[in-house]
Formats: structure tokens, C-alpha cells, sequence
């Protein structure tokens, strides 16, 4: 309950004097389940005399609320209450400006009085009486209204901006915490802010007590911080993530990870594409990725066919496998002499190689440039997926994996006893994963060369340790 006490000094024959107020004290403790809205009436009670004569009867009543003493604006609705019992000129009258009444500026109740059987025209009592705060009103010193503004502010008087309505302000230094809490009395509860348009809910974002995760809802969840971490976006009618950048630099950067860097898919789903740079794609470079050791891993690697309308390439690689019990090393010229067993959940059948010689020129397909093998890859990888195929230092042996250069340049070790000049075309030596050049003979006036498959083009002299730079296009 809440009680006004007003005390009016006016002439003439009706007066309304202050009558003696019974304070009421709220409990804090709710009664019962939950605590009935209080809502904005207020109890009014005077002492009307006529003539200087304590009033009875019944007696109309019109009271009206204003920012000033005089003058000013109404606030509200007048409030009309008839035929209202006076009793040894005492009187109580329930009253009820509205919500928004009562903001930060002051506030003067003007009463107008008739006798209830008259139906003349009301006596404005003068002055209007000021209405002031009630004790507990002060208890919140730091709150401040400005209702011209249509403002209120916790810690601060003024706006940020001419939009805000409400704002929390709280003095501190540097790397202080400033801001307010919205909690729910069960620990499982789902404190939420929300937004809303026109009397309508529209969004909110809220923390769920039980998986401790947050949400952003609208129009169903949207996006999920987990309490473990992360972030999940969608479901999505289209883009679930749209970045656009046209002043920054990167518009997804991502640093160090424990495992994959992005992962498209998670089975039994899968999308139609896993990356789709739409037509006419971007200005310059589609898809540019890198690895730290860009001689020796992938810095793509797929187990399907690539379809391409051009490629641009420095060198084409297989891999195959050592087929022989004699080592290979980087540098030495193979030949393919059958098939051998693919990489552990990829491609199922290579190539088998050998030192190329004489006997096998015809067979040539290229040249080793590292001795490959199965690294193990860490992260959540399981299965054949926990090994990736990776270039290691030292000699290939029998089952080992090679890559070798098919088309491109690549250095080729050659035969210490032969002379190689730039532009001749290079076979298998003799000395067994070595190269020399192609041997002719003129015969009357006729260049004929001799029945060797050939390696590729040497490029320029052998360098000191005995390797030449060869353009390979083994056929």
C-alpha cells in the first residue's frame, strides 16, 4: 500500500487539510508462491471544510497531476472520482496516474471539489500540493530519470546517445569489470535478454543452467557457444556464415590447431561441395594453400581425380614403391618394371620402380626426388586417417615409397664417366639409376640415334657433385 499525506492552505469556503497518514511497511519475504503485482495506484486522504466547517457527505472530486507548482504540463489523466464519502470532513480516494507518472522531476497534485448532488462546476483548491518522495524512494541514490528524455540510468544522469533508454554505468580503472547480471533463482534456470518490436517478442540470447551452453535465438537457435568451447552456427534457409571484407585484410584466419584446420562434413553427411567458388570467382587467386615444408608435403592431397580447364604446373610427381632389394636414393632414374601395393586407405595400386640401366631403358618413367613414408598425424585421426604419406631424409628401400618427378625438372645424378652438355637428351646409363647422354652416329651425312628410352633434356652442365638439372618427359 502506498499512502499520500498532503497539507493545503486555501481561502475561501472550501478548504482539504492534511490528514494524519498510517505508513504501511512491505514485507520482503513473498507470500506464498509468488508476490501479487503492486501495480500504480496510490492512496490519497485529506480533510475537506466548507466554510471553515468540517465537510460530510458525498462530494465529487477531480484530481490532476503536473510538473510545476504552476502552470506546466498535465501528466496523465485527470482522475474523476464521484459522489466520494466525506466523513467529519475526512476523506480517501484511490488514485492512478499510470506507469509512467512519477520519473525523476517533481510533481504537484491539483484537487477540484463540488457537492456530490450539484452537478455545477468544480472549485480548484489552491496552491497544488507537492507530492514528495517517500523514504524508501531514496534508497536508490545512484538512479536517475530524466523523463524528457525518456531516460534512465543506473551510475549516470545522461544519454550515450539520444537512442538509449537505459543505461548502467560503473566507475572503475583499467581491466575493471563494468556491467550488470540477469540471474535466475534455479541453477538449471535460462537467464536471457531479449528483444522485442511492437508488443512482440522477436529474439533474445539466453545461458542454459543445465549444459551451461549459450545461445543466440531468432526464429529458432542461430548460434551456440558451447561451455567446452568453440562455436556452432545454423541451421541456415541459406549462408549459415556470410563474411563480408572489403577494407581488412583476411577473412578467416585460422592459427595453430591440434587437428584440422577447417573439416567440411562429419559422415553419414555430406555436402554436394566441400569448397564452391561460384562463377566468375574471385579476382585473383581461387584457393592458394601452403604447407611449412612446401618440398616434401601436401599442400593438397585427395584421392579423386582433379578436373581443370588449365594447369599450370613445375612438376608432375608419382608415387610409387621400391621393387627391388637394391636401394633408391634422391637423384637416381627408375624404370617401372610391374604394380605395387597403394597407400593404406587412399589409391590401392602404384608402380613399382627400379634402378634404371641399359637393360631397362625402355621402361624409364622418371626421377627420385625423396624417399616418402607413413607419418603418423595426431589429433583425432583414427584408422587409416592417422597416417599421412610425408617426404623423409635418407635411402628407399625394398617396399619403401618413392615420389618421382614424371614431367618437370628435377636434379639426375649422372654417370661419373660421361660428358653431359646442355640440351642433349639424357638415357639410362650403364651404372645402374644414372643418366648420360644419347648416343648418335652420322651415317653418310644421316644422324641416327640409338634404341634408348629417354629420360628428359639436360638443362646445363653437371654440377660438383655430379648431378645435371633435366627437364624430364620420360618416354
Amino acid at each position: 500500500m502506498r499512502r499520500i499525506v498532503a497539507i493545503l492552505a486555501v481561502p475561501g469556503a472550501l478548504a482539504v487539510a492534511g490528514a494524519t497518514g498510517v505508513a504501511v511497511a512491505q514485507s520482503m519475504e513473498p507470500p506464498g508462491e509468488s508476490l501479487a503485482p503492486v501495480g500504480t495506484a496510490f492512496t490519497y486522504q485529506g480533510f475537506l471544510t466548507q466554510s471553515g466547517t468540517p465537510a460530510g457527505g458525498a462530494w465529487d472530486f477531480q484530481f490532476a497531476l503536473y510538473d510545476a507548482a504552476v502552470g506546466g504540463a498535465a501528466v496523465g489523466n485527470t482522475q474523476v472520482v464521484n459522489d466520494l464519502s466525506v466523513s467529519a470532513g475526512v476523506f480517501t480516494a484511490t488514485l492512478n496516474f499510470g506507469l509512467a507518472a512519477f520519473g525523476g522531476g517533481a510533481r504537484y497534485l491539483e484537487v477540484r471539489v463540488r457537492p456530490g448532488a450539484s452537478g455545477g462546476a468544480y472549485t480548484t483548491l489552491a496552491p497544488r500540493q507537492f507530492l514528495a518522495p517517500a523514504p524508501m524512494a531514496l534508497s536508490m541514490p545512484n538512479v536517475f530519470s530524466n523523463e524528457g528524455a525518456n531516460f534512465t540510468g543506473v551510475g549516470r544522469s545522461t544519454q550515450i546517445s539520444g537512442n538509449e533508454v537505459f543505461g548502467v554505468r560503473r566507475v572503475g580503472g583499467a581491466n575493471d569489470y563494468g556491467g550488470m547480471y540477469i540471474e535466475t533463482s534455479d541453477a538449471a534456470g535460462w537467464p536471457f535478454y531479449g528483444y522485442a518490436t511492437d508488443g512482440s517478442f522477436r529474439a533474445w540470447h539466453y545461458y542454459d543452467g543445465t549444459t551451461n551452453d549459450w545461445h543466440l535465438y531468432n526464429a529458432g537457435i542461430r548460434l551456440t557457444v558451447p561451455n567446452e568451447g568453440g562455436l556452432r552456427i545454423g541451421p541456415s534457409v541459406d549462408y549459415s556464415l556470410v563474411i563480408e571484407n572489403t577494407t581488412g585484410s583476411d577473412g578467416v584466419r585460422v592459427l595453430d590447431t591440434g587437428d584440422d584446420a577447417i573439416q567440411l562434413g562429419n559422415d553419414p553427411d555430406y555436402s554436394n561441395y566441400g569448397v564452391y567458388i561460384p562463377s566468375p570467382g574471385v579476382s585473383a587467386y581461387g584457393l592458394w594453400p601452403n604447407t611449412s615444408d612446401a618440398a616434401g608435403q601436401w599442400a593438397l592431397f585427395t584421392t579423386d581425380s582433379i578436373e581443370a580447364a588449365n594447369v599450370f604446373t613445375q612438376v608432375v610427381t608419382q608415387i610409387a614403391r621400391v621393387g627391388e632389394a637394391a636401394e633408391l636414393a634422391p637423384g637416381d632414374t627408375v624404370a617401372v618394371v610391374g604394380l605395387g601395393p597403394g597407400m593404406p586407405g587412399s589409391i590401392d595400386l602404384v608402380p613399382a620402380v627400379v634402378g634404371a640401366e641399359t637393360a631397362n631403358a625402355g621402361a624409364v618413367i622418371g626421377v627420385v626426388v625423396s624417399r616418402m613414408a607413413l607419418v603418423p598425424q595426431g589429433g583425432n585421426k583414427t584408422g587409416a586417417d592417422a597416417y599421412g604419406l610425408e617426404s623423409v631424409t635418407g635411402l628407399a628401400g625394398p617396399g619403401d615409397f618413392v615420389a618421382v618427378v614424371v614431367q618437370g625438372v628435377t636434379m639426375a645424378r649422372v654417370d661419373p664417366v660421361e660428358v653431359v652438355e646442355p640440351g642433349q637428351r639424357l638415357v639410362a646409363a650403364e651404372e645402374r639409376g644414372h643418366v648420360r647422354a644419347l648416343r648418335t652416329v652420322t651415317v653418310e651425312g644421316v644422324e641416327l640415334s640409338e634404341a634408348a628410352g629417354v629420360v628428359g633434356i639436360a638443362l646445363a652442365a653437371p654440377d660438383d657433385d655430379g648431378r645435371v638439372p633435366v627437364y624430364v618427359r620420360a618416354r
